[in-house]
């Protein structure tokens, strides 16, 4: 079997994903099938990009999936490549976002006699996936189904080998689940007087004009009834920050507690337990919650959770609003959005040296457009990042919430500058993440992309150092960098860059930046004494 095979299955997975309304592939093409896949990207009119890090590959194609409600596509060659992609693709199963990685492989006819290279990719990365096969082109069909599959509630990764040797491949067919009797869910509902929703991200997996509709209606319930709403992180946006009934965000820590005490029904609106952190869900109101799949960690909630259904969130939401009757009164929202962000401005102020976070993120939020898009990696940044980077819509906001991995926000930035090109995006990231990924930095100037990466250097990984004090654990050198120039590095990838140790230099670089409206870096020097007050006021 050769290249001329290869080509055909290349051409039968990308024309079905180019048929499901796949535009970006990214990739860190090898020798074998990947020029394959990358030609047929561009016979199909999906745009290839070169990446230098195949799980950077993947993160980019997974959050273009869930921007487009697309398959994006990541490539990878066999064995190091393939495996490389595994931290992406996992952030893209737990993050719920469709978009299948291509793979080369060791041919199943030489496995034998070839052991360069040769590791069992399927078996590695199957647990990683909604979905791994092998393709031989022999049934084009099964090309179809993989790409179907990524799209089916939850939204999630599959991953193909190409290897026209392989037995006919197989995939486990995934259905959506059938929608169950609302009945007691909707009588439950209707029993509560100070009910509070919490937004998960099942309102941002549904397909765009879907979601749009749901997010409609939710609005609308909430203003009619002035019930609070939290949302989770990736739901941020599905009601305004603006709006009366919007309370602020729920993580499974402190600050959402006024709320959720002050509840006589906790509603959860596809919440998803992924998204929150592994503590004790205490709160002493009943939980139901309806999403558009079965959830397999419901037992996160405990005995709190009295009921649950499943169902098209578009068409549920209008049924409960039918049969609310609350005594909230308008602006009840407001208040606990209010408390929310006089947490995590608390600690913003003078410092001896550099910019506390806060400052970075408030005037980041004063001086960007107004709908610009944010990024924000995993790391003690993103405490202040998530609550004071206002949103008014959803995924204007974009973090790996349910993963949670470092090195995601400036991947992340590369694929939604991409998807909105008409849109600033801030990249908001600490030094140890931006260290994981700095070699698409170069991708970032190579692409020409109105993209802000601003790095909070501290010379830490500060929100370890955080955890650690009282653990007993203390001691400096297990979460601390040799100071790191970062603008240094981005000037020599191509991409403009100032350092700002001052507020002043800091809003004149941003300025710059902004104006720019191409590839920038400004390398903040934070003050990371702020982040032990973040942490107890937001997370303790």
């Amino acid at each position: 079997m050769g290249q001329a095979a290869r080509r055909d299955i290349a051409e039968q997975v990308v024309a079905a994903a180019a048929a499901r309304g796949a535009t970006l592939a990214f990739g860190v093409p090898g020798g074998g099938s990947n020029l394959d896949v990358a030609g047929a990207c561009d016979r199909h009119g999906i745009r290839f990009v070169l990446t230098h890090l195949e799980a950077a590959a993947a993160i980019m194609a997974g959050v273009a999936g869930a921007l487009t409600g697309a398959p994006a596509i990541a490539v990878a060659t066999r064995g190091p490549g393939a495996v490389s992609a595994a931290n992406g693709l996992a952030n893209a199963l737990l993050e719920r976002q469709p978009m299948l990685l291509v793979t080369d492989c060791v041919y199943d006819a030489d496995r034998a006699r070839v052991s360069h290279q040769r590791v069992d990719q399927r078996a590695a990365l199957e647990p990683l996936c909604v979905g791994s096969t092998a393709l031989n082109g022999r049934d084009p069909a099964l090309a179809d189904a993989a790409v179907a599959q990524t799209l089916v509630q939850p939204p999630g990764p599959v991953h193909v080998d190409i290897d026209p040797t392989a037995h006919d491949g197989h995939l486990a067919p995934r259905r959506a689940c059938e929608p169950t009797d609302l009945t007691p869910l909707l009588a439950r509902i209707a029993s509560a007087r100070r009910p509070v929703i919490v937004a998960g991200l099942g309102m941002v997996t549904l397909p765009p004009a879907v979601r749009d509709a749901a997010v409609r209606t939710l609005r609308e319930l909430a203003r009619q009834h002035h019930v609070p709403v939290l949302t989770t992180y990736l739901a941020r946006g599905v009601v305004p920050d603006g709006a009366e009934y919007s309370a602020g965000i729920v993580t499974g820590g402190t600050i959402e507690g006024h709320a959720l005490r002050a509840a006589d029904l906790i509603l959860g609106v596809g919440l998803d337990p992924v998204e929150f952190l592994p503590t004790a869900w205490d709160y002493p109101a009943p939980v139901v919650n309806v999403t558009g799949w079965r959830i397999d960690d419901a037992r996160f909630f405990g005995a709190a959770l009295e009921e649950e259904a499943i169902g098209d969130l578009a068409e549920v939401l209008p049924r409960i609003a039918s049969v609310l009757d609350v005594d909230w009164q308008p602006g009840s929202g407001q208040h606990y959005w209010r408390l929310l962000q006089a947490a995590a401005r608390s600690t913003i102020g003078p410092v001896e040296q550099g910019l506390t976070p806060g400052e970075v993120v408030q005037i980041a939020a004063e001086l960007a457009p107004e709908d610009s898009i944010a990024t924000v990696d995993a790391g003690a940044h993103m405490l202040v990042a998530m609550p004071l980077w206002p949103v008014g819509e959803p995924l204007q906001a974009l973090i790996s919430s349910g993963y949670a991995t470092m090195g995601f926000s400036l991947p992340a930035a590369i694929a939604a500058s991409l998807v909105r090109p008409e849109r600033a995006v801030i990249a908001f990231t600490g030094d140890g993440g931006a260290g994981m990924v700095l070699g698409e930095l170069e991708t970032l100037a190579r692409l020409g992309l109105p993209v802000v990466v601003i790095v909070f250097n501290d010379s830490a990984l500060s929100l370890i150092a955080v955890k650690q004090e009282p653990q007993g654990h203390s001691g400096p050198p297990v979460v601390t960098f040799a100071p790191t120039d970062f603008a240094a590095i981005a000037t020599g990838c191509g991409v403009a860059s100032w350092t700002a140790t001052t507020t002043e230099e800091y809003r004149d670089a941003l300025t710059a930046a902004l104006a720019l409206r191409g590839p920038a870096l400004i390398d903040v020097h934070v003050d990371p004494r702020d982040y032990p007050g973040i942490f107890a006021a937001l997370r303790e």
